[in-house]
């Protein structure tokens, strides 16, 4: 005759079984202690690391720098395409470019009081202010002539922060590595 009861296992296997299934239940999750230990760490990360995130001085000299870069070489080539000779004068927390006034059609090279600003594209002055703790050292006024020349002695570095710039003397060539 054949039995229909199913087979059961042993008593101990079961108790075994259970006992494992209750361990997985309490081993979910963290201790207070692993918790404390992960925050403390965070906290010192954040302090040590979080100020080097919001420091952005590096950023604004860079910009900055880009900034009297192209004002710079911007002049230059106006002073070509012009015929006019343009002055830029670069001081710690500003620059400006401004140029020969015209007079019928060509440049006036008696004008020695540069009231004519250079006018950009898009109607604003070629002008700027630099960022709050940025300058640009030393203070200089370069004037670019019609063959892009300009009227220093010698070749003149310009530092903003760690950049340096140099204007070249005979060439008028703003070198920005």
């Amino acid at each position: 005759m054949v039995s229909t009861k199913a087979p059961q296992a042993p008593s101990s296997l079961v108790k075994l079984m259970n006992r494992r299934s209750s361990s997985r239940l309490c081993a979910a999750g963290f201790t207070l202690v692993e918790l404390v230990v992960v925050i403390v760490i965070l906290g010192i990360l954040a302090a040590v690391a979080g100020p080097r995130f919001f420091n952005d001085r590096p950023f604004l000299e860079r910009s900055y720098y880009e900034e009297l870069v192209s004002a710079l070489k911007y002049s230059q080539k106006l002073a070509v395409a012009s015929g006019c000779s343009v002055r830029m004068q670069i001081t710690a927390g500003t620059y400006v470019a401004q140029q020969q006034a015209a007079s019928s059609g060509t440049c006036d090279t008696a004008d020695s009081t540069w009231t004519t600003g250079v006018q950009l594209a898009d109607g604003q002055m070629l002008s700027g202010t630099s960022p709050m703790g940025v300058g640009a050292s030393p203070a200089v006024t370069i004037v670019f002539d019609a063959l892009g020349q300009t009227d220093l002695a010698a070749d003149q570095v310009i530092n903003v922060g760690p950049y340096p710039l140099t204007v070249g003397a005979a060439s008028g060539f703003v070198q920005a590595p």
